[in-house]
């Protein structure tokens, strides 16, 4: 099936690709930040799932009658004074601090998934709970100088910990329908909302 991927997110439209789907990359001018009040009165759900909605309607708008998919993921991990959502670091120092916070931690992934052809949608939402190991201080710095992990909430890529060269990976565990979700665009949920999609139009 092609289709139409609201997002410029390399990761989500290899997915896509890798699962057999003809994909067209058209990423949605949304200011993602002017929601984030919604993560204090209405919770990390709502806010994944309102920011996909509205990155897919724009997309939708420029490819009537096609299938337009649009995911966003909120990263939230427990502190002592309640939940933080975790952000693309726009500093290494930031990086590290960000990680530095999820050392030792089990923090959450909430994906918030729309597919939508012109006025007809639908949404799901999935959730990812990673854990990390106790990380030591220069291991966090080595590794933010090693793969600049600016263009994801949370300061590091999963498939890093896969890398040539490295040492303990910094996830011991993924709990979770399926590890596509930790990348942003869960498959199988993916897959029943297309099909779902697909008797209602």
């Amino acid at each position: 099936m092609r289709l139409v991927l609201a997002s410029s997110s390399i990761y989500r439209a290899r997915l896509l690709r890798d699962a057999g789907h003809e994909v067209v990359v058209d990423p949605p001018e949304v200011d993602e930040r002017a929601l984030d009040p919604w993560f204090v009165d209405r919770g990390a759900r709502a806010l994944a799932v309102e920011l996909a909605r509205r990155k897919a309607a724009v997309v939708a708008e420029r490819h009537p009658g096609e299938v337009v998919v649009a995911g966003d993921q909120v990263g939230v991990v427990a502190t002592d004074t309640g939940f933080v959502m975790l952000t693309k670091a726009a500093s290494p120092s930031a990086a590290v601090a960000q990680l530095e916070r999820l050392s030792g931690t089990t923090h959450e992934l909430v994906n918030g998934l729309v597919v939508r052809r012109d006025d007809a949608e639908l949404h799901g939402v999935d959730v990812q709970r990673v854990t990390f190991r106790s990380l030591r201080r220069d291991e966090i710095e080595d590794y933010v100088a090693a793969f600049a992990p600016f263009d994801t909430s949370g300061s590091y890529r999963l498939e890093d910990d896969e890398a040539p060269g490295r040492g303990d990976p910094f996830v011991t565990r993924v709990d979770g329908e399926d590890s596509s979700g930790v990348l942003g665009l869960p498959l199988p949920l993916l897959s029943r909302l297309l099909e779902e999609l697909s008797r209602s139009t």
